[in-house]
């Protein structure tokens, strides 16, 4: 009876054992995990479901920027470009003394910062330390490369075909398809050394703020400040061409769809979880939301309700509705529009450091859920056609499927 009291109590011990080992390990885990809301990724991946019904809006047609979809079939050409931008821009660089000369250098930077590189990206990627090295380093020189060659006035596309270089701008701008900044930066730094740190990235943001002005309709890109943090390009973009509200308010005499008089038409002062798609029934009688009191533009005209192109606008944000007249900028749709507005949709939603930081707030998003609510037929689009304010370059068709999917 000994022998089994002693062997029982072996297992239970051995049992508690086991189960205070699997408590730590578990432990570990819980103490690894970033508390909710302070993530520290800038570079995250859509939901798949999403992703794989819009592959045309997410997915680079083109040239892969950063690990998501490098190697990915069909992009094989221009990842060969990308190796003669690469050559292009070491050509450029005043910095041929350290050991290895300018690419050497640019390469044990990018294994400086391998591994906070690797944290910015919400999801993980098969690829070792110098392969993913040698990623920063080639794609980053490829982006310099390829926005210094617009500024010059060039296409930096395989052949200089333009319908290549627009895939590929529209490509550089994907949420997914991204390299965190400060690589860019440490790679223009030593290309371009002995300009001291602020012109050096003045110039670095001008490279850039100057290809992206009038990407979005009514807007003129206007440069960050020299201090102001970059998590990416799309970052980049967002600011060059996105307004703070409070800003603008601060200056006076903006008018816009925030105004108390247009309360009825506040969408992008809502917090994020306030604005759903007034089609989608979710959140029905949630305080604040908004856009479900916004009519498509067919009955609002039936209504009494005036549209009319505001002629000056300060940017594509700058709409009012006073005394039955909504005032709007001109808003344009094409098919580089409908990738822009929905990556930059998406990272404002998407969470994460960089999405926490806009000064923008939802911007883009009351935007474009302000054109979806209006735009529920082929009515609605020629309303707003006939008055100026709307400019479609798609099927109508496709405008409205379009616009009941962003938001």
């Amino acid at each position: 009876m000994e022998c089994e009291r002693g062997h029982d109590a072996g297992e239970e011990n051995g049992f508690f054992y086991h189960d205070d080992a699997q408590v730590e390990a578990m432990q570990r885990r819980v103490d690894a995990t970033a508390p909710l809301g302070d993530d520290p990724y800038t570079i995250l991946r859509l939901p798949v479901a999403v992703r794989e019904r819009h592959r045309d809006l997410y997915e680079p047609k083109v040239v892969s920027v950063g690990p998501y979809y490098h190697g990915r079939a069909g992009l094989g050409a221009a990842q060969q470009h990308k190796w003669r931008l690469l050559r292009d821009f070491l050509s450029r660089g005043n910095n041929k003394k350290a050991a290895g000369g300018l690419l050497g250098a640019c390469l044990r930077a990018a294994r400086e910062v391998e591994a906070e590189a690797r944290r910015c990206y919400a999801e993980g990627f098969g690829l070792g330390a110098d392969e993913f090295a040698e990623l920063l380093v080639l794609d980053g020189c490829f982006l310099l490369e390829f926005f210094l060659r617009k500024g010059e006035g060039q296409l930096a596309a395989p052949g200089g075909a333009k319908w290549a270089w627009h895939h590929m701008y529209h490509d550089a701008l994907l949420l997914e398809n991204q390299i965190p900044f400060f690589v860019i930066e440490k790679l223009h730094g030593f290309a371009f050394a002995g300009e001291d740190d602020g012109a050096g990235r003045d110039a670095l943001l001008d490279i850039f703020c100057k290809a992206f002005a009038g990407d979005l309709p009514s807007s003129r890109a206007i440069r960050p400040p020299s201090d102001k943090t970059i998590h990416h390009l799309l970052h980049l973009h967002y600011e060059c061409n996105v307004r703070n509200p409070a800003a603008d308010s601060d200056k006076g005499g903006r008018n816009t769809i925030g105004d108390a008089s247009a309360a009825s038409l506040a969408i992008w002062k809502q917090p994020a979880a306030a604005i759903q798609s007034p089609r989608s029934g979710e959140g029905a009688g949630r305080k604040g939301r908004l856009t479900s009191m916004i009519p498509p533009a067919a009955k609002m005209e039936e209504a009494g309700v005036t549209f009319k192109r505001k002629a000056a606008p300060r940017d594509v944000f700058d709409a009012s509705f006073r005394y039955g007249v909504l005032h709007m900028p001109a808003f344009v749709v094409d098919e580089g529009a409908k990738v822009l507005l929905a990556n930059l949709v998406a990272f404002e939603q998407g969470g994460g450091r960089a999405a926490r930081q806009l000064d923008g707030g939802n911007l883009v998003t009351g935007l474009v859920a302000l054109v979806g609510s209006l735009v529920n037929s082929r009515r609605d689009l020629e309303v707003l056609r006939r008055c100026g304010i709307m400019h479609c370059m798609l099927a109508d068709d496709d405008a409205v499927a379009y616009f009941n999917h962003v938001v």
